[in-house]
């Protein structure tokens, strides 16, 4: 009997460890098997700058900074990139995919109630008080200009949880082809795990210009913050905003220790929007973006796009994004309802490698239980020759 116990706690150890093989092979972050097309065109590799200049056109700015993706904004089409698919902390950048998750499904005139998590976020805060009542729009508003942390806390609890709330985001992202994207809170403060793209920023953002209130929003220089008792005036913390450079719409900015500098920001000039996203910058964030929009807006005509961006930004995917106030369908639904059919997203080739992966791993624990039988029935019969008389350790 204390043999058959044995070998059956041996039996489901194994079924216990293909089951978490098979989970931990099963949807997660989406990451390209290797020799993959990169999302967005098979040019968007490696870490070096990718342009296809034309007779005519300007050599790239030199911009500092480690990865970044310039793109038009109406067709997605890239005009240049640096790194676009490497993984870096996105700091406060990831505010802009927080907000075109919530903004679609809270009524601006909302009340939220500032709760102790948020109350004692950490890093930028726009200062709630806990207990307040505050409106989704003033939370807004101090998420994206002032990047608020304690904002982004109390917009994800009032929008359900903070758990659900990520969820949404990273189904989003997904859906855009953002797929070099996992949230891991809502305000883009470092935490394990949590990773963008130039490549996923430069989508995102153009999504979130399609949200004629986020656009609005982010193309603000200050706002009256407030609540019953008192107000108070918050301002943007884009210096390409508050400057002079031509057609500026405005966008996320962000910092942390880990992430350094990062950007997306973005400018309109007869009928034509351009979109930038940078990480890792060394200089003045605004000076690069500047130097890579002002860039695209001179040489379009001249250059070869390399890639396209995940998104297709169309007055139908606004509508979509729009409609995901209604209960039946979440910002996930209504933006993968968005994306057209040329889109680049990834799924399928992930899920015939989970099961490859899953299959051989239940091939090896089937040699080891055959093993363990075999094992287990040699030593058996060599108790029953050797120890007559005796009851088997086995026995």
């Amino acid at each position: 009997m204390r043999n058959q116990s044995h070998t059956r706690s041996i039996r489901l150890g194994c079924i216990g460890l293909i089951a978490a093989f098979g989970l931990g092979l099963g949807p997660g972050p989406a990451v390209a098997a290797p020799g993959a097309t990169p999302v967005g065109g098979e040019q968007l590799t490696g870490k070096g700058k990718i342009v296809n200049l034309g007779q005519g056109s300007d050599p790239l700015p030199d911009v500092f900074a480690k990865t970044w993706v310039v793109a038009n904004a109406d067709t997605g089409e890239i005009l240049a990139a640096k790194g676009p698919h490497i993984l870096r902390s996105p700091a406060s950048t990831l505010k802009t995919l927080t907000a075109l998750t919530l903004m679609p499904q809270m009524d601006p005139e909302m009340l939220i109630k500032a709760k102790k998590r948020a109350v004692n976020t950490y890093g930028s805060k726009v200062g709630l008080v806990r207990g307040r009542d505050y409106t989704a729009n003033d939370l807004f508003y101090a998420l994206l200009l002032p990047s608020a942390n304690d904002a982004a806390m109390a917009l994800a609890q009032g929008a359900g949880s903070i758990k659900s709330t990520l969820a949404q985001m990273n189904e989003l992202a997904d859906s855009l082809g953002a797929l070099d994207t996992v949230a891991k809170n809502p305000s883009g403060l470092d935490a394990p795990g949590q990773v963008s793209s130039a490549y996923d920023l430069a989508t995102i953002g153009r999504t979130a210009l399609t949200l004629p209130y986020l656009r609005e929003v982010v193309a603000t220089k200050k706002h009256e913050f407030s609540n019953k008792k008192k107000s108070k005036t918050i301002y943007t913390q884009n210096r390409m905003l508050l400057g002079d450079f031509k057609g500026t719409i405005g966008l996320k900015t962000g910092y942390t220790t880990k992430a350094g500098r990062t950007f997306i920001g973005a400018a309109e000039r007869k009928g034509t929007t351009y979109v930038v996203s940078l990480m890792g910058i060394k200089e003045a964030s605004a000076s690069a973006a500047e130097k890579l929009l002002g860039w695209a807006f001179a040489n379009a005509d001249t250059v070869t796009p390399i890639g396209v961006l995940g998104q297709n930004t169309t007055a139908a995917a606004s509508s979509a994004l729009v409609a995901q106030t209604t209960e039946t369908q979440s910002p996930a639904d209504a933006a993968l309802a968005a994306v057209p059919t040329n889109t680049v997203t990834a799924g399928s080739n992930l899920d015939g490698l989970a099961i490859g992966w899953m299959l051989l791993f239940a091939a090896i624990i089937a040699f080891i239980l055959f093993g363990v039988k075999s094992a287990f029935t040699t030593r058996k019969n060599r108790n029953r020759l050797t120890n007559k008389g005796k009851v088997s350790l086995e026995g």
